[in-house]
């Protein structure tokens, strides 16, 4: 196995660390975990995890990146498996992944006390706006792939509708993880019906209805 460089093994000591704390802070909670905690989670001492975080804000901000970047990534990758299967393939996959995300009492637990234990500092709001920006991005792209490969109208440009699908899923989030009893395929109810209004309907001979 080749040696790392320096950039390589601190690239692997930060992702360990960050891997580490989405673990405890998911478990045991933001305030309840400690720096020591996770470094000893990660295999380093406290001294590695302040190396590479200034302090526990920084971790935690790394830390729910980490959890949206995968959950991110997980829903693209189940589109583009879907969307080349047959039209409405996309949608069952987007509500599957929605239903077992959406309102996950410990990430929404884990960004309130973030924010509570973070209030007054600047680099918190920052973070929050480039992380909600990064997934706008992730949006209108898919949804430019959901126009040219689904058949999908766009009513308006990708970018405003992009705006609508983030602020739908996090506000669902939000409700589902206050109230569990909350219909976990809610999402996924509306984004079939809104799909099907953007979808032309083939006509009978094959040839797509626009309207």
């Amino acid at each position: 196995m080749p040696r790392l460089n320096r950039t390589e093994s601190q690239e692997r000591t930060r992702y360990q660390i960050i891997s580490a704390a989405v673990e405890l802070f998911l478990r045991d909670g933001f305030r309840a975990t400690s720096l020591g905690h996770v470094a000893t989670e990660a295999g380093f001492t406290t001294g590695a995890v302040y190396s590479n975080f200034a302090n526990k804000t920084e971790l935690g901000i790394a830390a729910v990146d980490a959890i949206y970047d995968r959950e991110t990534d997980r829903a693209i990758a189940r589109v583009a498996d879907a969307v080349t299967e047959s039209p409405d393939a996309w949608i069952t996959s987007l509500s599957d992944w929605s239903a077992s995300v959406l309102g996950d009492i410990s990430i929404a637990r884990l960004e309130i006390e973030i924010n509570a234990f973070s209030a007054h500092d600047g680099t918190l709001r920052t973070a929050n706006a480039a992380r909600y920006a990064r997934i706008r991005q992730h949006v209108a792209a898919l949804l430019a792939r959901l126009e040219s490969e689904a058949g999908l109208r766009l009513p308006m440009d990708k970018e405003t509708l992009a705006i609508a699908a983030v602020g739908l899923a996090l506000g669902i989030g939000i409700q589902r993880a206050a109230d569990p009893a909350l219909d976990k395929d809610v999402f996924g109810r509306i984004l079939s019906h809104t799909a099907t209004a953007l979808t032309p309907a083939p006509h009978s001979d094959g040839v797509l209805s626009h309207g």
